[in-house]
């Protein structure tokens, strides 16, 4: 039997795997993979195991996931705390470049304070298990009385945006 369940620490190679089988660039070099776990994934485990879930096959392999951090505030001190040192021992200003990239957590944190970030692997696509793990999320937030989720996608990606607007999301900013 297939499960959607809270993700935990003992998931993150799975989630690792999955990050880099979804990846559009997957020729990165281990430094790199590491930077990207880093800003990806590792954060959710270890600091939002209570809105971030995993979609597991009869036997509980994690086919997706989507993490979610409920409190901007929160995660960009945890992981300023937890990944600054680590990312800047790879590549100098790594930290600072990748919290740059995420200002629009600030910009839009009173509306929609949630973030998020799904993958399923290429060979469990079409299965609606996005939409599955998209319904938990949402469930979830409205149980928490989180107001908003927001989250940013390159514009070239069409299937996603069409995906995210179909679970209701619309287009703040480009």
């Amino acid at each position: 039997m297939t499960t959607i369940r809270p993700v935990r620490p003992d998931d993150l190679g799975a989630l690792h795997r999955i990050h880099q089988a979804t990846s559009s660039n997957p020729n990165k070099t281990p430094d790199q993979w590491n930077l990207a776990f880093m800003k990806y994934v590792d954060y959710y485990p270890a600091f939002a195991q209570e809105t971030s879930f995993v979609f597991c096959d009869d036997s509980g392999t994690p086919l997706g996931y989507i993490l979610c951090e409920i409190d901007p505030d929160c995660f960009i001190d945890q992981f300023t705390k937890a990944y600054s040192n680590p990312m800047e021992s790879i590549q100098a200003g790594s930290c600072k470049q990748f919290l740059k990239s995420q200002a629009f957590l600030e910009t839009f944190k009173e509306l929609y304070p949630a973030h998020l970030h799904i993958d399923i692997l290429p060979t469990a696509q079409n299965m609606h298990i996005g939409s599955k793990l998209m319904k938990r999320l949402i469930d979830e937030l409205k149980a928490r009385q989180v107001k908003g989720i927001v989250l940013g996608v390159s514009k070239s990606r069409d299937n996603a945006i069409c995906f995210y607007q179909k679970h209701g999301f619309k287009i703040l900013a480009h």
